[in-house]
């Protein structure tokens, strides 16, 4: 009971010594970053010395949401806002190898790398496709996406912008309060007097570790996303240039109209090519079903004569029958 009790007492001088107003209120945008962090709120057993509720009254309680006034306000926090940009651009290109090579220079000039590229199509036939995922630093963002809308002919171009601030403010806050909580954390395990509190005390560190090194990854995605634009670029190699229509109702059933008529000639070219496909496979079956046929013709021939026969034969010997000729007795005589 004594050993308790001076437990209670250490841990409300830790308390007052660090003050009341190490945590953070979590912010009303923490949705986006909770299943980075799972609070652990199993007490111990009782019998224990060290248990969660004396870990509480000690000042080491779970990422509690104070105000922002009373941890100090937002001082050490980076305030700049912080944006993302993602982007897509769809070309049109007569000289596609060259402006395949214009794209991957103009990436590289602004310090950008790609993320992924892929190729499909035939030179042969004219109809070659590519497409890159491109991350490009923010500071070159707009003079890249300027650049990028002279090659070939721009055909689409859309961005989207998102701005995270809160979020990563969020993130920045957590860290304060569970880098003061494993401080904390840490004076007690220099202070434990038995081996139950040092395990205990052990356990809930590795679990706040744990929880600083996933807010830490999260920080370095954010990071990451605002420092390097994501820019999409699709290109399709064309004869010609497709021609840029006002959004009229006219232009858009004349466009439905041939978009169907192209569909059906489409459909056509794919039966053609399908039944030369399949023209090996009609020939012999047509073949088999051909002697099919004659075996059966034949068959069928020689049934039928064979009962003709038959009933040809039975009629003649009934005819025998009835006119075989009278008989004579010898009274005729």
């Amino acid at each position: 009971m004594k050993r308790k009790f001076l437990w209670v007492l250490l841990a409300a001088v830790v308390v007052f010594s660090t003050g009341c107003g190490d945590s953070y209120e979590e912010s009303s945008d923490s949705g986006s970053t909770s299943s980075f962090y799972q609070t652990d709120n199993t007490g111990w057993e009782e019998g224990n010395s060290f248990d969660y509720n004396e870990e509480k009254a000690a000042g080491v309680e779970e990422v509690s949401d104070a105000s922002t006034e009373e941890s100090g306000g937002l001082d050490g926090y980076d305030m700049s806002r912080k944006i993302v940009y993602t982007s897509n651009v769809s070309i049109e290109s007569k000289k596609f190898d060259e402006d395949i090579a214009s794209i991957q220079k103009l990436v590289n000039s602004s310090g950008g790398y790609f993320e992924s590229t892929s190729q499909s199509g035939s030179l042969e036939y004219g109809n070659r496709y590519a497409s890159f995922t491109a991350r490009i630093p923010s500071r070159n963002y707009t003079d890249f996406m300027n650049s990028v809308g002279s090659i070939g002919s721009l055909t689409q171009k859309t961005e989207n912008v998102e701005d995270i601030t809160s979020s990563y403010v969020d993130v920045q806050a957590r860290l304060k309060s569970l880098d003061k909580k494993l401080k904390r954390l840490q004076e007690l395990e220099d202070n434990a007097e038995t081996i139950e509190d040092l395990l205990a005390i052990e356990d809930r560190i590795n679990s706040v570790q744990y929880d600083i090194e996933n807010y830490t990854a999260q920080k370095r995605l954010y990071d990451d996303k605002v420092d390097y634009c994501t820019v999409s670029i699709n290109v399709d190699e064309v004869a010609t240039y497709s021609e840029v229509k006002k959004d009229t109702a006219w232009n858009r059933f004349a466009e439905a109209f041939t978009n169907s008529f192209a569909g059906f000639i489409a459909f056509l070219q794919w039966l053609v090519i399908a039944f030369i496909y399949a023209l090996p496979y009609v020939l012999v079956a047509a073949v088999i079903l051909i002697i099919v046929l004659i075996v059966t013709h034949k068959k069928r021939a020689a049934l039928k004569n064979k009962k003709k026969e038959i009933k040809d034969n039975t009629q003649v010997k009934n005819q025998n029958k009835e006119y075989s000729g009278p008989k004579y007795s010898e009274d005729d005589n």
